[in-house]
């Protein structure tokens, strides 16, 4: 490679960086380093490229068709070298071992924290790093080898993967503060009959939906949904602005909202919301194994 366009892997980090910000000043703030400097590093890069990575206006920063493709491949190439260097130290009995943990979000405010804390006491020489998707994006990243251990929600497939269920949850009704409903104990679906009711999008959530929406049919209630939305925090959001009431997994009691009631309605499936651990079939990995043990020590503890 000429040297005149030879890329190194400082641009390649300065690169990820503004990729994933967005933003030159929170990107140079997160490096530790000047908005200038770090403008020229990419400014540089993309000439070292021969193509333009990203497109600057006064007020937004985005990638090219061409920066999507070189952010794929510099994180690959990143990864690469980083594996090498744990590669060369585990020769030299230098290694440290790590472990990729990818999660769906509401494994942060459920059993996440402890299962770390077990983890860390019996392996406080691994480093670990925490990847939040949605369990599509989970499947394909372990596939891929982006993660080694993922909390999912559990898929129909399990195909090249040990699956490993470890916990189920109830569900909650979501009710505005101030709303009637609000100073009961416990709620039924009959409670909901007529009041607008903030539904999961089809697809998104489309499990929990089908569950509730049978049990409605089931007991002869009509459910009147006046929205749709992609994710249990954008029900919550609906619920504290006064648009209506609904129904979601009590994970969400975990951050509460100083806005809404959540009331136990356990007149609903208990293990209609699962939680499961997913690791590669074919794993012969100390570290993914250790990690396991203490997801099903903190499991049986539930």
């Amino acid at each position: 490679m000429n040297i005149n366009h030879r890329v190194e892997l400082r641009h390649l980090r300065y690169f990820i960086c503004v990729a994933d910000e967005m933003h030159f000043g929170r990107a140079a703030e997160r490096l530790g380093i000047a908005q200038a400097p770090l403008s020229q590093q990419i400014k540089q890069l993309e000439e070292r490229v021969g193509v333009q990575l990203f497109e600057r206006t006064t007020r937004s920063v985005r990638l090219t068709k061409a920066g999507e493709v070189f952010r794929e491949k510099a994180f690959l190439a990143l990864e690469s070298v980083e594996n090498g260097i744990e590669a060369a130290r585990f020769v030299m009995g230098e290694a440290t071992r790590k472990l990729t943990i990818g999660c769906v979000s509401p494994v942060v405010f459920t059993c996440l924290p402890g299962i770390l804390r077990l983890f860390r006491d019996k392996c406080p020489d691994t480093r670990i790093d925490i990847k939040i998707l949605t369990t599509d994006e989970l499947l394909d990243a372990m596939n891929d080898g982006r993660v080694d251990i993922a909390f999912i929600r559990p898929p129909r497939s399990k195909a090249n993967m040990n699956i490993e269920h470890l916990f189920s949850e109830a569900f909650v009704g979501l009710v505005p503060k101030e709303h009637a409903l609000a100073t009961k104990r416990e709620l039924s679906l009959r409670d909901f009959a007529g009041l607008p009711y903030i539904a999961y999008a089809p697809i998104l959530g489309i499990s929990y939906q089908n569950v509730v929406m049978q049990h409605a049919r089931d007991i002869d209630v009509v459910i009147n949904i006046v929205e749709e939305v992609g994710h249990t925090l954008g029900i919550v959001a609906l619920v504290a602005a006064g648009i209506g009431v609904g129904v979601a997994p009590s994970w969400v009691t975990k951050m509460p909202h100083p806005d809404v009631s959540y009331i136990p309605m356990p007149e609903l499936p208990g293990d209609a919301v699962n939680m499961a651990l997913a690791w590669p079939l074919d794993s012969k990995s100390p570290v993914i194994a250790d990690f396991v043990n203490c997801a099903r020590e903190f499991a049986a503890g539930i």
